[in-house]
């Protein structure tokens, strides 16, 4: 159903300003791929999202959270209905422990990347190996990211979330479960706010580990084109996406603009102004190769958003 102009004018009493319509999601996205958005709002803090939230219930209009777009493929065709964006919402603290432990607490719009680097220049270690993993704080705990034998779930001590009717709920660590690229947040609920345990080290010792993470990311990583991470989870520790892709022969594979990565053969990068449907061809052609030809089935890290599905 087409959000009215009606709606549109609760939702910019909601705001407090205009919300974006017709907006291409292809610049709202890592892949720099899709079409535009019925409607795109931008929540400042926690009252304006939970109002969105209520409002989307209470009409019933299909709506998607959308953070900074680095795991997720939306269609050319777009997306029909409300994209509420918590990117403005940054705030970001540390808060010293009586030991030798502290707390930092970031909103879901704070980008990963900037509370890795306040960790390590405030003498704080353990997320050093979270270094370049692309987007916000809410996406990286609903798909708990990481890299170097440590995961976002790993680091959790509390997380704040926003219910679908608008409710807020806190979560302690040990009242939730988490695993390889997922963790179990209540049905219909988004973070509004995660708190991260850290331990004090020498911070020489910090900057050369996050040196080595930043070095080996960028040797072994595609750097220069757009894409959203990788593409496939890994079937198992012990026999990973890329090199299963590579192994079936499709490594700098092309369809339209989009390229199989020479690099590491799960990114699937926009070489030249690709098309939603181009990556979409490329995960399908590779799909089914590997069911048919060494029977096992991918399992998409990425999140591929259709125009008329509902979403939370």
């Amino acid at each position: 159903m087409k959000i009215s102009e009606t709606q549109i004018q609760r939702i910019r009493s909601i705001l407090g300003e205009d919300p974006l319509t017709g907006f291409p999601l292809k610049n709202l996205t890592s892949y720099r791929v899709g079409g535009p958005a019925d409607v795109v709002a931008f929540p400042r803090n926690l009252e304006s999202l939970t109002r969105l939230l209520l409002f989307a219930m209470q009409e019933d209009v299909r709506y998607f959270i959308l953070g900074s777009g680095t795991n997720v493929l939306f269609h050319d065709d777009g997306f029909r209905g409300l994209i509420i964006s918590p990117l403005r919402m940054k705030a970001l603290s540390i808060e010293k422990g009586a030991s030798s432990t502290s707390l930092i607490k970031a909103q879901s719009g704070t980008p990963l990347s900037l509370v890795v680097s306040r960790a390590c220049r405030s003498g704080l270690t353990g997320m050093e190996s979270l270094w370049g993993i692309p987007g916000s704080i809410g996406g990286s705990v609903a798909c708990n990211a990481g890299a170097g034998g440590v995961s976002v779930g790993d680091l959790i001590t509390e997380l704040e979330l926003v219910n679908a009717d608008g409710r807020t709920t806190s979560l302690a660590k040990g009242s939730f479960s988490y695993g390889y690229r997922f963790l179990n947040l209540p049905l219909e609920s988004i973070v509004f706010q995660a708190s991260f345990e850290l331990s004090s080290a020498d911070p020489n010792e910090i900057q050369k580990k996050l040196e080595n993470f930043k070095c080996l990311r960028r040797s072994t990583q595609p750097q220069g084109f757009p894409n959203a991470g990788c593409v496939f989870k890994n079937p198992s520790p012990d026999n990973q996406a890329g090199a299963l892709i590579e192994k079936l022969g499709f490594k700098a594979t092309k369809c339209g603009g989009a390229e199989v990565s020479s690099v590491h053969a799960n990114f699937i990068v926009n070489k030249n102004k690709a098309k939603a449907q181009d990556i979409l061809n490329l995960i399908e052609t590779i799909t089914k190769a590997a069911e048919k030809r060494v029977g096992i089935s991918l399992e998409l890290e990425i999140r591929i958003i259709k125009p008329s599905e509902n979403y939370v």
